[in-house]
């Protein structure tokens, strides 16, 4: 079977343009790197650790984020501490207004070793009496054990989508 000089061509010139193409494509990747060799919190809340130097163990905070409807309105802290060590530890968790500076809510944390402690409705309550920022801003958590402390960026969500059922606790003579 004899290919016509038209169809060899254009067959000639397919393979050719393939030829050039796969390098120049697999050349992607060699300039951009790889997204899931790049470790990032997953989720919508920050991420901290505190680390003992003298045991070299650490508490992990995870997702941690205050739920609210509004500024001025009643909101929640909520998170996970993980304990890394081979001890209980207690953690102190104060929630600072925007600037970093003012205590707007404060909870002791204590933590059991290997295990994941939550804090929010299924764990220690951290409830805030009035919301200084509106969802989408960004308050600060400053977290402290006996062995040190951490301040990492504290998110502001409205609670709607998966936060809608997290409601602050009603405190009773108030």
């Amino acid at each position: 079977m004899k290919l016509s000089s038209g169809r060899s061509s254009r067959l000639g010139v397919l393979l050719s343009a393939t030829a050039l193409a796969v390098p120049g494509l697999a050349a992607c990747s060699f300039a951009n790197p790889i997204t899931t060799a790049t470790t990032y919190a997953a989720a919508d809340g920050s991420n901290g650790s505190i680390q003992d130097p003298s045991s070299g163990a650490s508490v992990q905070l995870r997702n941690f984020l205050v739920v609210g409807t509004a500024k001025g309105s009643p909101a929640t802290l909520v998170g996970a501490v993980v304990n890394e060590g081979t001890a209980p530890v207690v953690v102190k968790l104060d929630v600072l207004d925007a600037d970093g500076k003012t205590t707007i809510g404060t909870a002791e944390v204590s933590a059991a070793p290997g295990v994941l402690t939550k804090v929010g409705p299924d764990g220690t309550s951290v409830s805030l009496s009035s919301l200084p920022a509106a969802p989408g801003t960004v308050l600060a958590l400053k977290a402290q054990t006996g062995a040190g402390g951490a301040t990492m960026p504290l998110p502001v969500l409205a609670a709607e989508g998966p936060y809608a059922s997290i409601t602050p606790p009603v405190s009773s003579g108030q």
